[in-house]
């Protein structure tokens, strides 16, 4: 099985574009919502009504890059299965899906709600500065504990809520588009008529987050059938990238006075647009990136791949330290800098403490999940037994070793202040 590196890149760089979309959208919202039936918002920035409708603006959104994750999961859920035509490929992957989606999830809100608990947001407080209603919106509640992994356990899967970790609304279409392609894949992907049903289901899903993971796995269908092998692009490439950035970048708000009026068609009447056009963004992104031997070559690079392993952490740790750190810190400058440089260091005193919070929730949190999950899956499988009992003599064993190993440690740091007394 090939290891798709330049997706690994590709993903990564999605979570960092997560990242500061949501740390702008705390400070310059006008620059994401746009002027137009938002009289309220607040210019901070003499360009900041400019960047609102400008293709750019891509590169700085969330949704665009959430709407890449869901493309990508299409394709790695599928991928193997269509090479192998092995059932158990899927049949492993559901059995785990949930507990891979939902114990870092778990982690992530258990997190947010010590720190509401503790008074450490500071949401409320820095929204008055910024004026940022998004802001303003989040964590203003009073925390329960119940509630809050009765949030992330079910919640976030089944209705989409998202209050303390408001990153996780994502989950429910993660989680549904996910079974949609497991459960495609077993019914149909041997049939000779899979194309009619990919285009029934392409109908029936029209203008929904669930379209990006069936285009995913329709890349996934046509790359083990070898039709979407990586080349070399010239300007069909450049023309790709452009194509793909300027439908990433159609605005949430209006569009009107903007390039994107254009693409106001009659047709799409009652469409949502946004949706519409993030999603052929999306899919024209990750086609590119697939196909492309240049672009693909940048992606796969170590320290672009390398971000793939941290994207789920870093797309959950980020939300806590902004409403804490970031905020905190903005407020305390704000009082004797201005608004924008008070902006660029808390947000720049922020980024080594979300890299390392993303490395430990990585190593402790996230990695452990993976590999409960696919115990999990082993025990589905035949592969390994589960009792409570044995449960128990593993963790007893583990703990008797560290104990000895403590000990050990313990009397040869006493035996070597012995020998420096006695010298």
């Amino acid at each position: 099985m090939r290891h798709f590196k330049e997706l690994e890149g590709l993903r990564g760089l999605a979570a960092v574009t997560v990242v500061l979309y949501h740390f702008l959208l705390a400070f310059y919202l006008l620059a994401f919502f746009g002027p137009i039936g938002n009289p309220t918002l607040v210019q901070h920035t003499r360009f900041e009504d400019n960047l609102y409708g400008n293709p750019v603006m891509a590169l700085l959104s969330g949704t665009f890059a959430v709407a890449i994750f869901f493309v990508l999961s299409g394709f790695v859920l599928s991928i193997k299965f269509f090479q192998t035509k092995d059932p158990s490929v899927i049949k492993s992957l559901a059995t785990k899906r949930y507990t891979r989606l939902m114990l870092p999830a778990l982690a992530s809100v258990l997190i947010c709600y010590l720190l509401i608990k503790l008074g450490a947001s500071h949401t409320t407080q820095a929204a008055v500065v910024t004026q940022s209603g998004w802001l303003a919106m989040n964590w203003a509640f009073v925390p329960s504990l119940f509630d809050a992994v009765r949030n992330a356990v079910w919640g976030i899967f089944v209705s989409g809520q998202s209050a303390y970790n408001n990153v996780l609304w994502t989950m429910t279409s993660e989680f549904v588009g996910s079974f949609l392609v497991f459960g495609f894949a077993l019914l149909f992907a041997h049939s000779k008529h899979r194309w009619f049903a990919y285009t029934l289901l392409l109908v029936i899903l029209f203008n929904t987050w669930f379209i990006p993971f069936i285009i995913g796995m329709i890349f996934a269908d046509l790359y083990s059938k070898g039709y979407l092998q990586p080349r070399k692009r010239g300007l069909s490439a450049v023309l790709l990238v452009g194509i793909a950035i300027f439908c990433g970048g159609f605005p949430v708000g209006a569009v009107t006075n903007t390039i994107y009026s254009a693409l106001e068609l009659p047709v799409t009447t009652g469409i949502n647009n946004f949706v519409l056009y993030t999603t052929i963004g999306a899919s024209i992104a990750v086609f590119t990136v697939l196909t492309t031997t240049q672009i693909a070559k940048v992606f796969s690079m170590k320290y672009m791949s390398m971000l793939g392993r941290y994207t789920f952490s870093l797309y959950l740790v980020h939300i806590p330290i902004l409403f804490t750190m970031t905020t905190g810190l903005f407020l305390y400058f704000h009082q004797f800098m201005g608004y924008n440089r008070s902006v660029v260091v808390a947000i720049a005193c922020s980024v080594p403490v979300l890299a390392i919070a993303t490395f430990l929730f990585e190593r402790y949190v996230d990695a452990p999940a993976v590999r409960f999950s696919q115990s999990i899956a082993h025990i589905y499988e035949g592969k390994r037994e589960f009792t409570l009992p044995q449960l128990a003599i593993n963790y007893k064993d583990k703990l008797l070793l560290v104990w000895a190993d403590v000990r050990k440690r313990l009397s040869d740091k006493f035996l070597l202040r012995e020998e420096d007394t006695t010298e």
